[in-house]
């Protein structure tokens, strides 16, 4: 029998996206999982939409909440299966099939399970290995995750004092505990909504401010030493960019002047 999945989804005053991010779930042909919505005390009418639903949903609460992080945290104590997907208002499986279609790949096993996503105007596929590096300027979709429920047993659940860096900062904690099993499925998992908070441009200086701290209080003593790597990075690539600009150029005058073109 397949594991139970938990399925939590979180929501604040948005109901087209919350009646697409429904419609996404009860659609699906793989049937044994439990669907849990914690709406933060919505004022438009994402309640009449769960009410819609009711009888497809385990469990649902309309209250407010101090943040999107919170209100996971409030999915996490409630879900009861095997394995925890969080599929947020305004994000949609990619078709009926994906859950069966993951759920039941050879390959699906392991602690933190994670797909590949896909939007508007193109699609994200992730490493297969994965690092603390990988962390400081990236992450991965929590929307294309399923996290094993002994895993927020072990390291607890998101940090609430994080606005927007949350869900980055608890794949690096784990990652940095080397206490889990990671494994990759290249299988785009979910179409997203790219107007997250973490998307949001006005949202740019807090997340940078919170990218700091998570650096610092995930690496340590090795915060330096991974910022100079990390700024040497950046320019061996300007460095490579500047030096592929020069060539194309040189290239171009030497065509021209072969075709005698000016």
């Amino acid at each position: 029998m397949p594991p139970l999945l938990s399925i939590i989804t979180i929501n604040f005053n948005n109901t087209i996206g919350l009646e697409k991010t429904i419609s996404s779930v009860v659609n699906q042909t793989f049937d044994n999982y439990e669907y849990i919505i914690i709406d933060g005390g919505s004022k438009d009418n994402s309640v009449a939409v769960i009410q819609n639903y009711q009888a497809q949903i385990k469990y649902w609460i309309s209250e407010k909440d101090s943040g999107i992080y919170n209100a996971m945290n409030k999915g996490i104590k409630i879900a009861t299966g095997d394995y925890l997907l969080f599929l947020n208002s305004g994000d949609v499986l990619t078709s009926n099939n994906t859950l069966q279609d993951f759920i039941l790949n050879k390959d699906f096993a392991g602690d933190i399970i994670y797909g590949d996503y896909q939007f508007e105007n193109g699609n994200k596929i992730y490493p297969d290995q994965l690092t603390p590096y990988y962390f400081i300027n990236s992450s991965l979709p929590h929307q294309s995750t399923f996290f094993k429920k002994n895993v927020f047993k072990k390291m607890g659940g998101f940090d609430e004092s994080y606005e927007i860096c949350a869900d980055r900062a608890f794949y690096l904690k784990c990652m940095i505990s080397n206490q889990f099993i990671w494994q990759h499925i290249h299988y785009p998992v979910t179409l997203f909504d790219l107007e997250g908070i973490s998307n949001n441009p006005e949202q740019l200086k807090k997340k940078q401010e919170e990218d700091v701290r998570l650096w610092k209080d995930n690496f340590g003593v090795f915060y330096v030493d991974y910022m100079r790597l990390h700024s040497l990075k950046n320019e061996i690539k300007q460095a490579e960019r500047k030096a592929l600009k020069g060539l194309l150029l040189r290239v171009k005058n030497r065509i021209k002047k072969l075709c005698n073109i000016r």
